[in-house]
């Protein structure tokens, strides 16, 4: 055998092993096995269900927060920066610590969404290159998702990761405008309260983000470290390039800033105008946080909250997310894959008499989310009022009728 055929056999021998793999080049069928087998021997578990089971934690929007007129039960957790415990899949453990966390170049961060978002895009990515149905379930309690894929052997490895964190990010905006359908007579509890408050859209797309890193790192490094390790060593690198303040009071003091009861109490010229909820309205009372972040992109900015140098914050410039839209060569992700959603009934329906609730609306597909969007704020426009989507110094509490408030504030 001449220096030159072996020269040869060992350049294609090296580029099927998907250790050695270039992240810009399209896999070959040998690679995408090895991918699919590398997934099913060391992965097995991120194929399952992301949401074995919900991540009840006390990361409301705001802190002090209380169901009744009486105030008890205060209702927020706050995260320690470097102290975010480890990564679990699927579900919280005691291993796992979530709540806020401010930072000062992503405003506030719930780390239960983050979470979530990075383990729904990790089983997306790993589902599309094990599955060879192209058929694929999203798993959710307001309706039926059903992922469709195509030509997927056509995209590079760091597409299809790109790919994954838009269609995880599209399947977390879906149960935001579906959570404000959530309350009585269908639903014990409200979760107006939570439809997308200034940090969770931004807190979505952050865990997307770091989910294609540990995609890439995973499938690219196999450094057979278990997922649990892979995750938290990335979330942890992706919150330091944020910044996060350095103390629970600081992150206290951040709410603080933008909450109209704690602002009224200082005299005139101190009071920041920009506020965004208020401590003496009840919880239960879903105007409690009168301004809301609906926009889904494609450029997400983060809400940061005025006078920020109260918190340890100087001089920094916040960090834009963008919702990736196309693949490297520039050609739509929806040439490769359509999120098809259809509402369950029960959104707009009594469950019990059938009496209608809210405008429904039918089946549609993710590329059209913009127009549900609409729908949904004009929706939340009936009790948060014209302009709870706009950063501005105007406060509608006002004109709320009826506000429940809490004793003693």
């Amino acid at each position: 055998m001449t220096f030159k055929v072996q020269a040869i056999l060992l350049i294609v021998f090296i580029g099927i092993l998907p250790g050695k793999s270039n992240a810009d080049t399209i896999p070959s069928s040998i690679q995408q096995k090895n991918y699919r087998q590398y997934i099913t021997e060391h992965y097995a578990e991120q194929l399952g269900t992301p949401e074995k089971k919900k991540r009840k934690n006390f990361s409301q929007f705001g802190y002090g927060l209380s169901f009744y007129a009486f105030p008890l039960f205060p209702i927020t957790d706050f995260i320690t920066a470097d102290d975010y415990g480890t990564q679990s899949y699927g579900k919280t453990n005691l291993k796992e610590k979530n709540g806020a966390l401010y930072t000062c170049r992503g405003g506030f961060i719930d780390f239960s969404h983050v979470r979530t978002a990075m383990d729904w895009t990790v089983h997306v990515a790993f589902k599309i290159l094990d599955d060879k149905s192209k058929e694929i379930d999203m798993q959710s309690t307001d309706g039926i998702l059903k992922l469709r894929l195509k030509n997927i052997n056509h995209l590079r490895l760091t597409d299809i990761a790109a790919m994954s964190q838009k269609i995880a990010f599209e399947r977390l905006a879906w149960h935001e405008l579906a959570s404000w359908y959530y309350h009585l007579p269908n639903f014990t509890y409200s979760e107006q309260q939570s439809t997308f408050t200034p940090e969770d859209t931004y807190s979505n797309s952050l865990g997307t983000l770091i989910g294609k890193k540990i995609i890439l790192r995973i499938l690219l490094k196999q450094e057979g470290l278990s997922y649990e390790q892979i995750a938290s060593e990335e979330l942890k690198k992706e919150i330091a390039l944020l910044l996060p303040v350095s103390s629970k009071e600081d992150s206290k003091h951040a709410y603080d800033i933008v909450d109209a009861a704690k602002q009224a109490k200082l005299p005139e010229a101190e009071q920041n105008k920009d506020v965004w909820w208020d401590s003496r309205v009840q919880f239960r009372d879903e105007r409690y946080v009168f301004k809301r972040y609906i926009s889904i992109g494609p450029l997400l900015s983060p809400w940061l909250v005025p006078r920020d140098e109260q918190v340890g914050c100087k001089n920094v410039k916040p960090q834009v997310l963008a919702v990736p839209q196309r693949t490297k060569s520039g050609t739509s992700f929806y040439n490769y894959y359509t999120l098809t959603i259809k509402p369950d009934s029960i959104l707009f329906y009594d469950k019990k008499t059938h009496e209608k609730l809210h405008e429904p609306f039918g089946t549609f597909t993710t590329n059209n989310m913009q127009k549900i969007i609409t729908q949904v704020k004009k929706e939340m426009e009936k009790a948060l009022l014209t302009g709870f989507n706009k950063r501005n110094k105007e406060n509608p509490e006002d004109q709320y009728e009826d506000k429940r408030k809490v004793w003693f504030r």
